[in-house]
């Protein structure tokens, strides 16, 4: 059976752009923020930790490099006042392997330059205590 225009508008509408996917989802928007935000603690964004962000975000959460530059400024908007604390919040109620694979992000961006900057570590040192994982559960785990 062949489709009809009225499906096809359905369909066209139900679908959500990657910034309303983002939008909707407190968990997602608080990670994508910390991502920016380890890749911006040294003061400098080196192209390695960019890319795997976009990597990340296209792997991982179905955000394509193309939809990448709005949902930047989507979180560039949103997470002005935004500290990386309160991002990690977001995680209080989730389960421990999804905070584990937050952490591991983390760790991708912050190595994705091969240089792991104390501003960094200590950002994703603090962020692992927030959320009640140890450097032992995170190897262990990996």
């Amino acid at each position: 059976m062949s489709e009809s225009i009225f499906d096809r508008i359905t369909a066209f509408l139900g679908t959500k752009s990657a910034v309303q996917k983002v939008a909707d989802d407190p968990v997602l928007t608080a990670e994508l923020l910390l991502l920016l935000h380890v890749a911006l603690a040294d003061g400098k964004t080196e192209k390695a930790e960019y890319a795997a962000i976009m990597r990340i975000a296209s792997t991982d959460f179905g955000i394509s490099p193309d939809e990448f530059g709005e949902v930047a400024e989507y979180l560039k908007d949103f997470g002005y006042e935004t500290t990386s604390s309160q991002a990690a919040l977001a995680f209080a109620d989730v389960p421990f392997e999804r905070k584990v694979q937050l952490l591991r992000h983390l760790l991708t961006i912050a190595n994705a330059d091969n240089e792991l900057d104390p501003k960094e570590a200590n950002l994703i040192r603090k962020t692992a205590e927030m959320l009640g994982v140890t450097p032992e559960e995170l190897h262990k785990s990996h």
